[in-house]
């Protein structure tokens, strides 16, 4: 049987799994031995565990995989852990239990705790891109969803700090928070100036909204930002929205809401390498954790290996 370390997070989405939780370990028991759990109490802990784990593996690292019970700012932490490291190449088995579980839905991962669990005894390693953020400000950030400057930022932000998102977790409703606050954070966006680089293209605006880089097309527990039609995992995305009247802004969240995710306002482009700068001080997410402005950054992707039920890698 091969080896495994499960690093679990029991309060992801405000811990609605926690009584199932042994019920989870017990199925990756019938696959994965010895099986070694850490748990993490606070953000930043999986990355923690991610490095003293590679460290106790150090001389053994063809042994080491990680299964993470959690969220994907648990799992968003293991990869950084790895990333930073130097070790993109141990597998990472993934059972959501977060709110947004975004990263499972792109990857085809059950959404069903127990049928993700399920699926790691078959599941193989596959490399995965996954983007990464180079900015004087903040170091180097590897994120598994996305990088978003502006609306979808405060989204998250209201999101973070609303009374509903514990109460929608509790009915195992956690994706609608997000949608939940969409209305307060359309009002509190402000237009702002963004330049940004690809190919060899500057571009510079006066009225930036919502600027999304991103490795797949979900957003905030499945908001779609993009028509599985322009979905190419081997280039960044990057989705920009201008500030535009009421009326226009909320024909572009219909879009958004029923799936189509098409409108003359939304800009979609894709690229190897971007360079991204703003002077004005507003909200940045990063897999769903919180930053800000102002900054300058370069987004590029590198590549991660997860244990996935997939042929080829996306």
């Amino acid at each position: 049987m091969p080896f495994a370390e499960v690093i679990m997070n029991p309060s992801a989405g405000n811990a609605r799994w926690k009584k199932q939780l042994p019920e989870l370990v017990a199925i990756i028991e019938s696959h994965f031995a010895p099986l070694h759990i850490s748990q993490t109490r606070k953000a930043g802990d999986a990355r923690l565990v991610t490095e003293r784990l590679i460290k106790a593996y150090q001389h053994k690292m063809d042994d080491l995989q990680l299964i993470v019970i959690g969220g994907d700012g648990t799992l968003h932490d293991v990869v950084n852990g790895l990333q930073r490291q130097g070790h993109p190449e141990v597998a990472i088995g993934y059972v959501p239990t977060g709110t947004g579980d975004d990263f499972a839905r792109a990857n085809h991962i059950p959404l069903d705790p127990k049928k993700a669990a399920a699926a790691l005894t078959t599941a193989m390693p596959h490399a995965l891109k996954i983007g990464v953020a180079d900015s004087a400000k903040y170091g180097t950030q590897y994120f598994i969803n996305n990088f978003g400057i502006g609306m979808d930022a405060q989204i998250v932000y209201q999101t973070n700090h609303s009374d509903h998102k514990a109460a929608l977790n509790a009915l195992k409703l956690g994706h609608f928070s997000y949608a939940a606050s969409i209305l307060k954070a359309l009002r509190q966006q402000k237009k702002f100036r963004a330049t940004w680089q690809v190919d060899g293209k500057t571009t510079a605006i006066d009225n930036a909204y919502l600027n999304v880089f991103t490795n797949h097309p979900f957003l905030g527990g499945g908001l779609r930002l993009f028509p599985d039609k322009a979905d190419n995992r081997n280039t960044l995305s990057f989705v920009q929205v201008h500030r535009e009247k009421l009326g226009i802004l909320l024909q572009v969240l219909f879009a958004i809401l029923s799936g189509r995710s098409v409108h003359r306002a939304m800009h979609h482009s894709q690229g190897q390498t971007f360079e991204f700068a703003t002077s004005a001080t507003v909200p940045i997410q990063i897999d769903g954790e919180e930053y800000s402005t102002p900054i300058q950054v370069t987004l590029h992707q590198t590549k991660q290996l997860f244990l996935l039920q997939l042929k080829k890698a996306c």
